[in-house]
């Protein structure tokens, strides 16, 4: 409570400093000739007389008006106004102490009698300009470091906020491409030029709608219509490399290196990296892979992170882990290019290893009347992963209205681990009931052979749209498992032993096709047809084999282990719906669906079941100015491996059966979202909801006996989903000082049924999270940020054979950077954990202190050299609490605690320019 309070005092004091008023200039802008036509977000920017650097710069609103606040009482200011299709308007004004607040009334433009002949003063560009269409900003109205990017470049600019994954928004809407002189340079990566160009070759930057999102998709709002930014180069920018080649060593033998390059020609953009470390790092962040990589121009199909640095794009590890001890490699090129012709071409390739040894301490506490089931495990896991991803695309713009993509994929993933699992499970009275001793040794594939194509056609009428696109994709998944185990019974004397080899080869076959076609039948009515279907052709085949003491092979068939289950067939989905604008801010889009599910699931030791359903459903749109809102249906089948009436007893404690007579889900969503940017009082906020109803859907009954569960997946009705939160953010400017601060609340509640022993109850899991942040940015020079968010977490049931569960969680991080004097930087960052479930053994307060000094040199500070210490404190754990069912699971793992790194970096921004006929060494 203590830190809270700080916290709040230094809020309202940062905020006082901010809302400090000394005098302000208003007025109106109005066209001149008819003196009625208000100006709207115009550009007032203010200089100091005698002075050619900017001030302060302000837009006006919708109607006109316009307020500038913090300026010094007794200096002179030119004010120089900038309209589109307006001549400029100059004028100079004095802001005195007995008149603070100037109102200039209303201020009249003229149009342009001729662009062509207007007088640009270069002193005077406006930082803003808003066309019908485009907002531009002069990039020299927004100073930057020597050594900053295009990313900081953008951090300064009105309305632009960049997220922790390097997603950009303007103005409250999501930034799809982004060019670099109209060109797409890198496919249109978001992060290939932020996180690479220098910001002092950038001229201008534009941000305009992407038209080919709302071609795709003419249900867009102008609220959800993304962005594209396009980066103009100043003059003589026309070719040129860059990248980047890192070291480090510490102590522990610790180690990592790695480079990348990008060489970019006109339209052709060449990218090579590669890297190892042995700290649990990828060996770079998410941002570098996909700008590097070229993965938003390939496609990112399939993406998984978390905070402690572990990523994957696509099934590619690119290294780092939150919890154990890894050591990683990888590399790879992407090719990237543009013929005469429009078309885009791109192929790439990447291999990533990874070592890693996992321990892992879990305990797992269940509720069983006046009973308990309290399981505690010791895990030692040894894995080597190997990846190869191939992939490429084209797009092809065929004329202004048609457009081709087809886009191949391989993934080839390989993971051969070594699990060593000692467990016991105690009763209510801490009565030992068994212990288990289990290794298990896997070796698994999982491959995916994908091809996705999409043809997309507009027609001269407008509103009129046709679109087809198929996605097919083959997942041969072999695993042969070689598993052992030793289980001891206390409470009814006796033991069990297991010796087996299970292979199982599991292949998904998929043949996804799509069409949508819309057609406008008035100025407010529009018809919609949408066509779906998906072939499915999956196979899970298991043979299980005893070791046989005569020979020590495992050549023992087992038939009760072994099955080959086969799930084909297809299903259909079919939308009609009427789109009406009602004013010119809302429409509605009632319609219906039609879903058909046609599946034969047939198994070798069992007669066969064949599956066939159909229902029709309403569908609702309706969209309000910000707000949307979304109602729809459809079946999901359940997946083959659910279907394998199989036992799988590579855990002799928790054994999970299938069962061949599984229904498909029938599932109804809905969403709720809004999002708004108010450019003039600088305010963010969203309000976001989802929900989901399943009627078939499936629930894990548990039977317990002498402390072995045995699960089987049973069809229940009954269950249901909801999620969502809201954000508030708001930005304070003063000079060349900024404050941003932010509240949010997120929340989800489940709730399912959970079956235990024959008994039935409903589960009510809630899970609750306000939060706050701050961030103080002084000058570049300083940067102070703190965030704070407590999670409530709350489990009922209706049956008093569960027990209602009650956790919260607190987490605090803060961050202080310092960039004086001038060639160092110096951070620090401390985060802790707070969590009121108690277990005997377990830490509950985690804290996590890291600290690093950079050195910067050489020209424009392209060397760096960091040292840093991570994890401070030795805090070496890593946890994670969570509810499932009538359980509460406490998961402790190690990781590499305290240790430090110095790390080597050289920045390479190499840009050809023709002066003097002077070339460099990586032009291509």
């Amino acid at each position: 409570m203590k830190k809270i309070l700080l916290s709040f005092v230094f809020t309202l004091t940062i905020f006082n400093l901010f809302a400090q008023k000394n005098g302000s200039i208003t007025g109106i802008l109005a066209d001149s000739a008819n003196h009625k036509t208000t100006l709207n977000y115009s550009t007032i920017s203010v200089y100091k007389v005698g002075d050619s650097a900017l001030t302060t710069y302000k837009l006006s609103d919708d109607k006109g008006v316009f307020k500038i606040n913090n300026l010094a009482v007794g200096l002179k200011y030119r004010l120089v106004v900038t309209a589109w299709q307006y001549g400029t308007f100059r004028k100079e004004v004095e802001i005195t102490a007995a008149n603070p607040v100037l109102n200039l009334g209303t201020l009249y433009l003229s149009t342009k009698a001729n662009d062509l002949n207007e007088v640009v003063i270069s002193a005077e560009r406006p930082p803003v300009i808003v066309r019908k269409d485009t907002i531009e900003f002069n990039a020299e109205s927004f100073k930057t470091l020597p050594s900053a990017v295009v990313e900081d470049l953008l951090k300064k600019l009105p309305g632009v906020s960049i997220a922790a994954d390097g997603s950009i928004q303007v103005n409250g809407k999501a930034v799809s491409k982004i060019l670099v002189d109209g060109k797409e340079f890198f496919g249109g990566d978001q992060q290939i030029a932020t996180k690479n160009l220098p910001a002092n070759i950038i001229d201008k930057v534009q941000v305009v709608d992407d038209k080919q999102a709302k071609r795709r998709d003419p249900d867009l709002t102008a609220a959800e219509i993304p962005q594209i930014i396009n980066l103009k180069l100043k003059k003589a920018i026309k070719k040129g490399a860059f990248g980047k080649l890192y070291a480090g060593g510490g102590l522990k033998e610790l180690y990592q290196a790695g480079g990348l390059m990008n060489f970019f020609r006109d339209t052709t953009q060449v990218s090579v990296l590669a890297y190892g470390n042995n700290i649990n790092q990828p060996g770079f962040n998410p941002n570098d892979v996909q700008r590097i990589g070229g993965f938003n121009r390939s496609g990112i199909n399939s993406m998984m992170m978390n905070t402690g640095g572990y990523f994957e794009f696509n099934g590619i590890n690119f290294g780092g882990t939150y919890s154990g001890v890894q050591t990683s490699s990888g590399g790879g090129f992407n090719f990237n290019t543009i013929n005469k012709k429009g078309i885009k071409f791109n192929t790439q390739y990447f291999f990533g290893r990874s070592d890693n040894l996992l321990e892992k301490l879990t305990n797992t506490n269940q509720t069983l009347g006046t009973d308990r089931l309290i399981t505690n495990a010791n895990e030692n896991t040894t894995s080597l992963i190997l990846k190869h991803n191939i992939g490429g695309k084209l797009d092809w713009q065929i004329d202004s209205l048609t457009q081709l993509t087809i886009e191949p994929a391989v993934v080839l993933n390989s993971n051969n681990s070594v699990s060593k699992i000692s467990s016991s499970n105690n009763n209510a009275n801490n009565q030992l009931i068994n212990t288990l001793e289990n290794l298990n040794d896997r070796n698994t594939s999982s491959n995916k052979y994908q091809l996705r194509a999409d043809f997309h056609q507009d027609f001269k009428k407008t509103g009129r749209s046709f679109n087809v696109g198929t996605d097919i994709s083959a997942t041969p998944n072999p695993i042969v498992n070689y598993n052992r185990s030793n289980s001891i019974f206390y409470l009814t004397p006796s033991t069990s032993e297991i010796d087996q080899l299970r292979d199982n080869t599991i292949d998904n076959f998929r043949a996804y096709i799509y069409a949508n076609y819309m057609e406008p039948v008035s100025k407010k009515l529009n018809f919609k047809v949408d066509v779906s279907g998906n072939i499915i052709n999956n196979e899970n085949a298991l043979n299980t084999f005893y070791r046989n003491p005569a020979n020590q092979l495992y050549d023992i068939v087992v038939p009760g282990l072994s099955q080959t289950v086969k799930q084909s067939g297809f299903k259909t989905n079919a939308n009609i719906s009427l789109r009406y604008k009602i004013t010119k801010d809302l429409y509605i889009q009632p319609g219906l669906v039609h879903n058909y599910i046609s599946l034969n699931n047939s198994f070798t030791n069992a007669a066969d079941i064949d599956q066939r359903y159909n229902f029709i459903w309403p569908t609702f749109q309706l969209k309000y100015k910000i707000l949307s809102f979304n109602y729809s249906a459809g079946f999901a089948e359940p997946n083959v491996s659910y279907l394998q009436p199989v036992a799988d007893n590579t855990n002799a404690f928790y054994i999970r059966n299938g069962n061949p007579n599984l229904l498909p889900a029938r599932t109804q969503n809905l969403s709720l979202n809004m999002y708004k940017y108010d450019p003039k009082s600088l305010i963010n906020y969203n309000l976001y909801g989802y929900g989901n109803f399943t009627k078939n859907g499936i629930v894990n009954a548990i039977t317990i006996n002498n402390g072995v569960q045995t699960v089987n997946p049973v069809n229940m009705s009954g269950i249901y989903n909801f999620q969502g939160g809201a954000n508030i953010s708001k930005d304070f400017r003063k000079d060349k000082n900024s404050l941003k601060i932010g509240l949010g609340f997120w929340g989800n509640f489940d709730h399912r049924p959970v079956i235990i022993n024959n008994i039935q109850s409903n589960a009510d899991v809630f899970y609750i999270g306000p939060n706050g942040n701050i961030r103080l940015n002084l000058n570049d020079k300083v940067e102070i940020s703190q965030s704070y968010s407590i999670n409530l977490n709350r489990s009922k049931y209706d049956d008093s054979f569960y027990t209602n569960i009650s956790y919260n969680t607190q987490q605090s991080a803060s961050e202080l950077i310092i960039r004086y004097p001038k060639k160092l930087v110096f951070e620090t960052n401390y985060a802790i954990t707070i969590n009121t479930q108690t277990i005997a053994g377990y830490n509950n307060n985690i804290k996590f202190w890291n600290a690093a000094v950079t050195y910067l040199f050489m020209k424009n500070d392209r060397a760096q050299l960091k040292f840093s210490v991570n994890d401070i404190l030795q805090s070496n754990v890593r946890r994670n609490i969570q509810i499932t069912g009538n359980s509460i699971i406490d998961t402790q793992s190690n990781n590499l605690g305290r240790y430090g790194m110095l790390t080597l970096t050289y920045n390479i921004q190499n840009f050809g320019q023709k002066v003097g006929g002077r070339q460099t060494f990586f032009n291509f």
